[in-house]
This record gives structure tokens, sequence and C-alpha cells, in this order.
């Protein structure tokens, strides 16, 4: 009689097959494909070519999807050369999603109004820049059915993805927003625009909110055991998101549920906002 461990072992050995036989197919295709990619730095971690490979092959769309991972030193470089790479466009992370503006042609809604661009279509020789973490974070919110209108949130950080999710929350109607900056001179006078701006180390209170965000990388795979603030009380039924999602559970995350907050991670904001990005190259190259 089979025991469970040889059924374990049985399934995680298919499980390893498909996933060699997916590499080895793609890297023949690899050079045939057009591609696309994600620009960063240091992004080993990222579940991007996962996400996206696996949507392009089970869709059979002409993609492969790579990650770029570029010192800011040779940033100007790559811009320059992507017309010679065969590369129809590109998402963007930590730490390009503002200094990657100054190489875009155009900036279309709302990465215009956000000032931050997570994606970009490369369309008629000119670098158009999208923001599709906007969608991503407002589409994670429908699928848990939250309604945020009147809510009182506190946003971790100060950066590109913190500009994206200030935005769609005033556009759910918040109704007060507080921005926490790990370096608030870098803060300039953008947040100011959604309610206070103050420094992490002087949030002492979270008793009074009802979601709390954290748009860092702390507690990411580059800073485990790190958290962006300590949770000494939370709101009863408090939203506790981290855009974090390798590892899927935070420190972070792990003492917000000590409290018994509603806890989320940013897995399902990067599916949604690669999706979009997909359709956003799609809809111009017809792959």
């Amino acid at each position: 009689m089979e025991t469970i461990i040889d059924a374990l072992d049985k399934i995680s050995k298919r499980i390893l097959s498909r996933n060699v036989e997916y590499l080895i197919i793609n890297s023949f295709r690899s050079d045939i494909l057009k591609r696309c990619g994600l620009l960063g730095r240091n992004i080993q971690y990222s579940l991007s070519p996962e996400i996206h490979n696996e949507y392009y092959a089970e869709n059979e769309i002409d993609l492969h999807y790579e990650l770029f991972d570029i010192e800011e030193k040779h940033l100007e470089q790559f811009i320059n050369n992507l017309s010679e790479k065969d590369i129809i466009g590109f998402n963007v992370t930590i730490p390009y999603k503002e200094i990657i503006i100054k190489y875009l042609d155009i900036l279309e809604y709302p990465a215009d109004r956000i000032n931050a661009v997570n994606t970009v279509l490369i369309k008629n020789n000119s670098l158009v820049g999208y923001n599709t973490d906007y969608f991503g974070f407002i589409k994670s919110l429908e699928d848990y059915n939250l309604n945020l209108e009147n809510k009182r949130a506190l946003i971790l950080g100060n950066g590109g993805a913190a500009k994206s999710v200030c935005c769609a929350l005033k556009d759910l109607k918040c109704k007060g927003i507080d921005i926490a900056a790990r370096d608030i001179k870098r803060s300039g006078d953008y947040f100011k625009q959604f309610g206070n701006v103050t420094a992490i180390s002087n949030i002492k209170d979270l008793g009074s909110y009802n979601i709390i965000i954290n748009c860092t990388p702390l507690g990411g795979i580059n800073y485990l055991n790190e958290s962006p603030i300590q949770i000494n009380h939370l709101e009863k039924e408090c939203i506790v998101y981290d855009l974090v999602y390798n590892p899927r559970v935070t420190t972070f995350l792990k003492s917000a549920q000590k409290f018994g907050a509603v806890t989320i991670n940013g897995e399902k904001m990067l599916k949604y906002q690669a999706y979009k990005a997909v359709d956003i190259w799609l809809e111009y190259d017809n792959v």
C-alpha cells in the first residue's frame, strides 16, 4: 500500500518534471520570442518571471519575460540600447520607479498624476510610462470586498509605491490619510495633497487607523526580519496590508496577526499589475 510520503514524493517529482520541461522548452524558444522584463536592482527574489512566463505559455503569447538587474550607473546605457534588444516593454521596480521618468517621452494616466512609473511601453521609438500599481492595488482590495470609504489610513513609506497607493486611497474616498516617511526630507510636497506627512519614528499610536499599508521594502527578501514600524496596538478588525510578497508572511504581518488584524500580502497586487502591464504591451504590439 502506498504511503502518504510515497504519494507526496511522486507529486513533487511530477511538479519538478513539469517545471524542468517548461524551462527547457522556453530556453529553446527565448531567442525567437519578443522580450520584456523587470528593471530594478537586487531583484533576483522576484516572482515576476514565473508569473509572466507561465501566463504567456498558457495563453500562447510569444513573449519572454526576464530580469534586468541593472546598476544605476548603467541605467542610461540600458535605456539607449533598448531598440537593439527586441524589447517591447518592461516593468520597473525599486529603486527606479521615479528615476526612470527622466528617460521617458510620454506619461500616461495615472502615471502623470502619480509621478511614478512601473510599466514602460516602447512605441514608435518612444518610451511611454504607465502606472499599473494603482490598478493592481485597487483590484486586490476588490478581491477582499473591502470598502475604505470614510476610513483612516496610514501609509508607511514615501517612494513610488506609496505614491500609487495614496492616489488609489484618495479615489476610494478614504477619510484621512497619514504618510509616515522613512526619509522626511525626500518626501517633498507631493504627499501633502493627501494628508499629514511625518517621520515613521514619530508614529506611536496605531489604534486610530482602519488600514495600515507598508510601502517600504522592509521585511522583503533583502531585509528579512525587519519591520517598518513596531506594532503595539491596533483597531479592532484593522486591515494591515504589506506590499511585500516574498516572503508571503513578513515580520510586519506576523506582528499584526497577534493583534487579530486582517492581513494581506502583496501577491495579488503583483499579479493584477502584471496582467495590466501585459494588456498594455499586447494592445500595441499585437504579439
